[in-house]
This record gives C-alpha cells, sequence and structure tokens, in this order.
C-alpha cells in the first residue's frame, strides 16, 4: 500500500465505521487478529467491534475533520494520524476530542491501531469516548 492509498483507504474506514458506524463493515478493515491501544486499554477485534456498537446506542452524530497530520512509512506500512471528532450524543451534548492514531497495515488491512485521545470539553463524559464499551 503506497501513502495515496493508504489515505483513500483510511478515509473509507473513518467515513463508514467511525462516522457511519457500521459494524458490519469491520471486517473490510481489520484483520482478523486486530489489536488496538486506546489510552492505555487493550482491545481485539471482538471488543473494538463492541465498541463501536456501544457508540451507536449513544452517539447522534459524529463528524471527523481533514486530518491535521498525515505521516506515512512505507517500509514500516504505517500511518500515523491527528485529527479532531465532533461529537453529538443522543441526549443533546456535544463535545470534542482530539486524536492521535498510529495505524499498522497488514495485507491491505489494518493489524494494529495505537490511539491517544484528548477531550478538548470540559464535561467528564467525553473523557473515555475514544475508548467506551459496554457490554
Amino acid at each position: 500500500m503506497n501513502r495515496a492509498e493508504a489515505k483513500a483507504f483510511l478515509t473509507c474506514m473513518y467515513n463508514d465505521i467511525v462516522v457511519g458506524l457500521k459494524v458490519e463493515k469491520i471486517p473490510d478493515y481489520f484483520v482478523p487478529e486486530y489489536i488496538q491501544v486506546t489510552d492505555g486499554v487493550t482491545t481485539n477485534l471482538e471488543e473494538f467491534t463492541q465498541h463501536i456498537t456501544t457508540l451507536k446506542s449513544l452517539i447522534d452524530n459524529i463528524t471527523i475533520s481533514p486530518f491535521n497530520d498525515f505521516l506515512y512509512d512505507d517500509e514500516l506500512q504505517s500511518v500515523t494520524l491527528r485529527y479532531t471528532v465532533d461529537i453529538t450524543k443522543k441526549n443533546g451534548m456535544k463535545g470534542q476530542v482530539e486524536l492521535i492514531a498510529i495505524f499498522e497495515f497488514k495485507d491491505g488491512k489494518i493489524r494494529r491501531c495505537n490511539e491517544l485521545s484528548c477531550p478538548l470539553t470540559s464535561d467528564e463524559s467525553f473523557k473515555e469516548i475514544a475508548s467506551i464499551n459496554q457490554k
């Protein structure tokens, strides 16, 4: 995957999975052995799927800024992103979270993501939005 392909792939993934909350599309973008570490919380593919399902139950609308930073490493097949997410919860609360994510690819899909989130909103309920998971 080259830089342009990685950017197009991640843009589609964010639109389908994060903005669209389309759980059924997860296998299109992630390998079965996917691991994500968000703010120190490690999840596998099943737990990540549950995270997206949890977001779907809590979130009315999500928009993502254009990538503020997009760094691509061809040799490592990895991308580092920085972007902002605007969130409107179903209860009407609004917040903003900045994220830095490092993606590693395998066979044209995401195999790992290391992510740090920083709420830009003082409301405590947005502090764990990037890793919230209700089982």
